[in-house]
């Protein structure tokens, strides 16, 4: 068998066909990697050209490769204090992202404030940041319990208590990680 038929074998033994299998992604050279980046990203709607651009950046290639390994989880910010919100944002709600960053709308209890979104986008970006980065003892490890947790939300613009549209305080976890992760 020749090298590069080995290769593209140990690719697919890795993966198995089965996304459960991604953990190993950090293994795998950085071309086997890049391989596995553009298999997954023909399920999005890029063309061939923009995947082409878009593996050319390792860390672009490892958020891809983050987003698949977290494909079951959920990133949620569950409201834990509301006051005057005009949104009607109430203390229980439960606005949900996927590891790609998208609303899941769906799963929504809801609809969801621009505000609360504007404000949440920071830390969204920092989990997606964590689930893309995971390896040894870099900010990626762990449980995505920390300085996350918390977020302090007003409605900016106003000087009033409440900002202009009231208050949130929420709380921002990852739900359904495969144990190991």
């Amino acid at each position: 068998m020749t090298k590069k038929k080995a290769s593209k074998k140990k690719d697919q033994a890795t993966e198995k066909g089965d996304r459960g299998e991604v953990r190993r992604w950090r293994a795998l050279s950085s071309s086997q990697r890049q391989e596995m980046a553009s298999r997954f990203l023909e399920e999005y709607p890029l063309t061939e050209q923009e995947r082409g651009v878009f593996v050319q950046s390792p860390k672009r290639v490892n958020k891809i490769l983050g987003i698949e390994q977290y494909r079951d989880a959920r990133i949620v910010a569950t409201v834990v204090a509301s006051e005057a919100c005009l949104a009607g944002h109430q203390v229980g709600d439960r606005i949900l992202f996927d590891s790609a960053g998208r609303l899941v709308v769906e799963e929504a209890d809801k609809p969801v404030c621009i505000r609360f979104l504007h404000r949440a986008w920071s830390r969204l970006i920092m989990v997606l940041d964590r689930m893309a980065d995971d390896m040894g003892d870099t900010i990626g490890t762990g449980d995505f319990i920390g300085e996350v947790i918390n977020i302090r939300m007003s409605c900016y613009g106003a000087p009033f208590p409440y900002g202009d549209c009231g208050q949130v305080l929420m709380e921002v976890t990852v739900e359904g990680l495969a144990k190991g992760d």
